[in-house]
């Protein structure tokens, strides 16, 4: 095992490489640059737009923008405060469990079900609400810990970035599928109350060769769309393209493939709610997360996932678009999005959510 720092679980620079080996299979991923997406760069777009389509992930390369470094640098220190947090006392996080169906606060290892005989996950969560660090701490809507409230600036300015990031995405998506932009943005206001959050997850060491233990099950993002920051393996996609599947379970023959970390990249996938906008054209990629592969699987793992999610209030259904098939019911409503959100959640086996 190479030497930690005495203090710290997080030690990114001494982390063994990814396994160069057959047994650990990996998948190819489309590499994008964040920089051309902003410069407007035509071939950089459809690239983009045919991995958003097929697989619904992409390496995402965050050189040379303002916002992408942001996100590069500021996971790092995201993580850093992800390890204070996870090193509180259970009975102190435990005071921060969700509460009024929304999903922020504390989740604590083995409050999800990772198959359909009910085997627990072994990975804890904390998700830090958009809304409540991006305003002055007496508007914030419910209570955080010192920890957390201590690097306040620090997350606003990564909500911000990443937000940002993702609503570039979406904007460049919206133009291939003919949907006006202000149809995804006004779905999506940086201010308005939304379940965007900043998600930090440690995940354990592995406990034997075999790697039994799942820390997150098979499942497909709720939102709109997913900027992962990673350092160690254990994020698998399925190999083909599962997008009608329930829970825990793929819809396809396939098998499940390791996602390398990229230096430099951020991991970013679609999830069920561009599904809903765009009738099935976009993919909402199905994932999970079990323990680092070879070497690395000594190591806690950490990483850091922003979700851009619709706003609360606004309706979950189809977008008009001149790619976009129109939805088989033209009268379509569509449920709130915070109502469609939690009940994806506990659909998934979540058991430690509020009501």
């Amino acid at each position: 095992m190479p030497h930690k720092e005495e203090h710290s679980e997080f030690t990114p620079d001494q982390y063994p490489p990814f396994p160069e080996d057959y047994q650990f299979p990996t998948v190819e991923l489309t590499t994008i640059s964040l920089q051309k997406l902003e410069e407007n760069d035509g071939p950089e777009k459809d690239r983009a737009f045919e991995a958003f389509k097929t697989r619904g992930f992409v390496y995402l390369n965050l050189s040379g923008t303002a916002n992408g470094e942001t996100i590069s640098q500021g996971s790092n220190d995201v993580a850093r405060g992800a390890e204070q947090t996870f090193a509180l006392p259970l009975e102190e996080k435990e005071k921060y469990r969700p509460t009024n169906k929304a999903l922020f606060g504390y989740k604590l290892v083995g409050a999800t079900k990772t198959d359909k005989a009910g085997t627990p996950d072994t990975a804890e969560f904390f998700n830090i609400s958009k809304n409540d660090m991006i305003v002055d701490d007496s508007k914030m809507s419910r209570q955080w810990p010192n920890v957390v409230l201590e690097r306040k600036p620090l997350y606003a300015k990564y909500c911000r970035a990443a937000h940002s990031t993702g609503m570039l995405i979406m904007d460049m998506l919206a133009d291939k599928l003919g949907i006006d932009r202000e149809d995804i943005r006004q779905r999506h206001v940086l201010e308005e109350m939304a379940g965007d959050h900043i998600r930090m997850t440690r995940g354990p060491p592995r406990k034997s060769a075999e790697m039994p233990e799942i820390q997150t099950p098979s499942h497909t993002d709720f939102g709109t769309i997913t900027i992962l920051m990673n350092w160690l393996g254990g994020l698998q996609v399925w190999s083909e393209s599962s997008r009608k599947a329930g829970p825990l379970e793929p819809d396809v023959p396939g098998e499940w493939l390791w996602v390398k970390p990229k230096r430099g990249c951020a991991i970013v996938n679609l999830g069920d709610a561009a599904v809903k906008y765009t009738n099935g054209v976009l993919c909402s990629g199905r994932h999970r997360v079990i323990p680092s592969p070879g070497e690395q699987g000594k190591y806690p793992r950490y990483s850091v996932v922003y979700f851009v999610r619709p706003c609360d209030h606004t309706k979950m259904k189809t977008l008009k678009g001149h790619s976009v098939p129109p939805a088989d019911d033209q009268d379509e409503e569509g449920i709130e999005a915070k109502e469609w959100i939690y009940q994806q959640a506990i659909g998934l086996g979540s058991n430690h959510l509020g009501k």
